[in-house]
């Protein structure tokens, strides 16, 4: 494991740890501050008659919001150093350049100098020595494009984790939905008809249902839109590694 792979791991426990914390603190909060009670019940499922209710489904949907918004701020962060890279000109930039054998342990030197470290830095220096090796530019090229579409492929799959959260968020509002008509059940079949209080209790728990499922639709819907951005990102610095060293090193080849 590389220095940068094992600095964004530590970033990210870092940011996950933060997250939780921040989570915490929002559900203390939505539990201890005077809230209108129909605020309560939408944020932590809570009703002005009883205490904490840290067992509620929105508790455990905080958690799972925040853990995607930190992962997504730790790949927002990461692409953002990395897209730098674009202009350290690890290659030769002046179209009166061209490129042989002889210049390849050049731009490895300059590679290592400039601190490359991102997928730019290794797709160049990849490229050099398949070139100081085959001599070829259609092997060169074709190990550009293996190269960006395993990058594609390794994006895409480090979403897995916010995708499950958002799978999670939704079905635990469901979960608490559900939860919330069976208590309305049990509070009419453990109540008289011709009891005035019968349907505004049955009413408060239909309405506490429902509101967990509008909080998990809304998380999910911010945390998809975020994670489109992110991912946009990822794949444009990848798109734009791939259009640099198409300009500036296989088009710059010179193969006898």
């Amino acid at each position: 494991m590389n220095t940068t792979t094992q600095q964004i791991r530590l970033r990210r426990l870092a940011c996950g740890a933060i997250a939780v914390l921040l989570a915490i603190i929002v559900i203390i909060l939505c539990n201890v501050l005077p809230l209108p009670a129909e605020m309560a019940r939408f944020l932590v499922d809570k009703s002005a008659t009883e205490g904490c209710n840290l067992w509620a489904e929105q508790n455990f949907m905080w958690i799972a919001c925040f853990l995607s918004l930190s992962e997504m701020l730790v790949r927002w962060h990461s692409a953002s150093l990395h897209h730098h890279e674009l202009k350290m000109h690890f290659l030769p930039e002046t179209h009166d350049i061209l490129l042989t054998k002889g210049t390849m342990t050049q731009i490895h030197r300059v590679v290592i100098d400039r601190g490359g470290s991102g997928f730019l830095a290794h797709l160049v220096r990849l490229l050099a020595s398949q070139y100081q090796i085959s001599s070829s530019v259609s092997m060169c090229t074709s190990v550009m494009e293996t190269q960006v579409e395993a990058a594609r492929n390794e994006i895409d799959l480090g979403y897995n984790l916010v995708r499950y959260f958002v799978w999670v968020i939704p079905t635990l509002g469901f979960i608490g939905t559900v939860r919330g008509i069976l208590n309305a059940l049990s509070t009419a079949a453990g109540m008289d008809m011709a009891d005035p209080n019968m349907l505004p209790k049955v009413i408060e728990s239909l309405s506490t249902a429902f509101w967990t499922t509008l909080l998990a639709l809304l998380m999910s819907c911010l945390i998809m839109f975020l994670m489109h951005i992110v991912q946009g990102k990822e794949e444009k610095y990848v798109n734009d590694c791939a259009q640099y060293c198409l300009k500036n090193f296989i088009n710059r080849l010179y193969e006898k």
